[in-house]
């Protein structure tokens, strides 16, 4: 396939299901804007097959993944709907994009597929790690940073959205029985797990979430080092408004009360723009 071609598939691809980093990416220059979504082409695609595994009633593992890495690191054979194979595979080369992310984050993924009831903050930890903080050093990649310690930074951000969309999605993840919060923070707050599958708070539901809250936003500070080792300009604005954005949806969260079972809390488009606009102003003479 045409290479150009195949990068627009991978547009597409990140314009359909990942609106949040869309919206950010306009800020990069287009090749990083290719490189970009060439890699989230892949995530997207073995997230896909995760779930199509398991609509199929199949016990989902890792090895679902497996064909598609061994596609999209190897020459050829692409299937119908992978338009965006080329793109990623020469972006992966170039950009020296680990196969081992891969396969840490279809790791993640496919524990997603039944029920989860995480016992640890270490448990979470590590679900975070493969499922976001993989993402983080891909994208660090991406961005031009090959510095190795900067990785920690990159992990501390993606712990952060993860923890984010865990919080936004409780009721949800509950719903289908999946409960990532764990399980002896719960009783150290007397947050009952079969109240959080009926979709309801128990115990001291708000001093719990605060809690949680205050660990996501935790991660974000940590990260805002990193995030002044990234190029000037794009990379570097794309990721403060990655940071701004999701950290912001922990705001309307505490608005709330911490009600996160009437409702799912999300930044209007308008939010995102004058976040957006915010972080322009309040960074600007650090982007040059």
């Amino acid at each position: 396939m045409d290479l150009a071609l195949s990068h627009a598939a991978a547009r597409a691809v990140t314009r359909e299901h990942a609106r949040t980093f869309y919206f950010s990416s306009h800020v990069l220059g287009s090749a990083v804007q290719r490189d970009a979504y060439a890699v989230y082409a892949c995530c997207r695609s073995i997230d896909d097959a995760v779930d199509r595994a398991a609509a199929r009633g199949e016990k989902v593992r890792p090895e679902v993944a497996g064909q598609i890495l061994e596609r999209a690191y190897g020459t050829g054979g692409d299937r119908p709907g992978e338009e965006w194979m080329p793109a990623f595979r020469e972006t992966a080369a170039r950009k020296k994009i680990r196969r081992v992310w891969f396969e840490d984050l279809a790791t993640g993924v496919a524990g997603d597929a039944g029920p989860v009831d995480l016992q640890t903050w270490q448990e979470l930890d590590l679900y975070c790690y493969r499922v976001a903080g993989t993402v983080g050093l891909m994208m660090m990649r991406v961005f031009g940073l090959e510095d190795e310690a900067a990785e920690p930074r990159a992990l501390d951000l993606g712990r952060g959205m993860q923890l984010t969309n865990i919080l936004r999605d409780v009721a949800e993840d509950a719903a289908a029985g999946r409960i990532y919060l764990p399980a002896d923070e719960r009783r150290q707050f007397g947050v009952e797990r079969e109240a959080l599958l009926q979709g309801r708070p128990s115990g001291r539901w708000q001093e719990f979430m605060k809690f949680q809250v205050a660990r996501a936003r935790e991660q974000y500070r940590r990260s805002e080092p990193g995030i002044g080792q990234l190029a000037a300009g794009g990379p570097r604005l794309a990721t403060w408004l990655m940071r701004e954005l999701y950290a912001g949806i922990l705001d309307p969260i505490e608005g709330s009360g911490y009600d996160v079972f009437s409702r799912r809390h999300a930044l209007t488009l308008g939010q995102k723009i004058k976040r957006g606009l915010g972080v322009v102003l309040r960074r600007a003479g650090g982007l040059v």
